[in-house]
């Protein structure tokens, strides 16, 4: 019963992913409303790679992948060695953690620069607020809450 289930979610996890790359794949975002084609300059491959929303679906598909087998290995019991769990537990913290750090680094230097401050100062908020979730961590493990 247990490999019936895998398989479904496999196929159906894989068409998923289809359906995502024929979707992105058909160049809607160049188009104008106004009429024709819009063209862009063609700037480095770094930039490129940021507006493309293939890049962008990739990154995450690789991201959830890993995540999800990290996920298995540390739940997986018996069937594989105690050490790999341990490596699937460590990462999915570690890999967490990060998320956690960037997303509250880059959602408030976005919402200062949205509010007209300039990128250093944006900055120094991203910071602060990161600071201020180290302190708030800090007074977790110290109360022994965490």
């Amino acid at each position: 019963m247990a490999q019936e289930s895998l398989l479904v979610s496999f196929v159906l996890g894989v068409s998923l992913i289809a359906a995502v790359v024929v979707l992105i794949g058909r160049g809607w975002r160049n188009y104008s409303v106004a009429g024709g084609w819009t063209t862009r300059e063609s700037g480095s491959v770094l930039t490129r790679g940021a507006d493309s929303p293939m890049m962008w679906t990739a990154a995450f598909l690789v991201a959830a992948l890993a995540f999800g087998t990290a996920a298995v290995l540390f739940v997986a019991g018996a069937e594989v060695p105690e050490g790999m769990a341990a490596i699937g537990g460590a990462f999915l913290v570690a890999g967490t953690t990060l998320v956690l750090i960037l997303y509250v680094f880059y959602g408030t230097f976005v919402s200062a620069r949205s509010r007209g401050l300039k990128n250093a100062q944006a900055a120094f908020l991203g910071a602060w607020a990161l600071g201020m979730l180290f302190v708030v961590a800090i007074a977790l493990k110290l109360l022994g809450l965490f």
